[in-house]
């Protein structure tokens, strides 16, 4: 579904993150390019493309099971309910800890920065999705996560491509579509969640690898629209 930001209602992660947070560490990438690039690593990395046909409702097990068998070996799952007690709201200072400690950081499959200016936030780097970043904020009761997918700049016809993105909600679990003004004056698409401040660590990163994987997801997908 696509979103626009109305009066009243939880600003997106970048609008209370200042002019930091709103210009691109790095030369600005559209979501094609990430997706390209997370390819060639895979490929790289000696994993190779398979093709499956199963169940609808056995897609969510599906992916877990190809992100476990991305791995050398099967070891010890994550107990990722650890880092959080029931019960408990985060801050942006208590979640930037707990994902720190998880070994998609220290091994440097997600790299994390902070964010300053009106509010502080958590920029994360998806290394293994061609360094897509993806922005958290944290607002009262609830945890926000967005992605930038395309510049509406980039897109072919903005009223066919509205059209398509509205009839395909089911392609992308957890995930809403939005426009969004940056802090230059620049309008994109944005994928992004929300998610409650109470939920346990486990929750907050299932959105973001889920946000992630439907960035690319809808790359590929809306491909076509896309102006290069």
């Amino acid at each position: 579904m696509i979103h626009g930001q109305q009066q009243g209602e939880a600003p997106m992660p970048r609008k209370t993150q200042g002019d930091n947070a709103t210009v691109p560490a790095r030369v600005s990438k559209s979501s094609t390019d990430y997706m390209r690039e997370m390819r060639l690593r895979l490929k790289d990395a000696g994993l190779v493309k398979r093709e499956f046909w199963i169940r609808p409702e056995n897609v969510d097990a599906l992916r877990g099971i190809e992100k476990a068998l991305r791995q050398p070996f099967l070891g010890e799952r994550i107990k990722l309910e650890d880092f959080m007690t029931e019960n408990t709201h985060w801050t942006i200072s208590s979640l930037q800890k707990a994902l720190c400690e998880l070994d998609l950081v220290t091994q440097g499959q997600i790299e994390l920065d902070v964010t300053e200016g009106d509010a502080s936030g958590i920029r994360l780097t998806m290394t293994g999705h061609g360094d897509l970043p993806i922005y958290i904020a944290v607002e009262g009761e609830q945890i926000l996560a967005d992605a930038t997918l395309i510049e509406v700049n980039k897109i072919k016809n903005v009223q066919t491509f509205n059209d398509v993105v509205l009839r395909s909600r089911d392609l992308f679990p957890l995930s809403s579509v939005g426009i969004e003004k940056l802090g230059d004056g620049q309008e994109v698409y944005c994928l992004f969640g929300a998610l409650s401040a109470a939920s346990s660590l486990t929750v907050v990163v299932q959105e973001i690898l889920t946000l992630a994987d439907n960035v690319i997801r809808a790359a590929d997908a809306f491909e076509d629209h896309f102006i290069y």
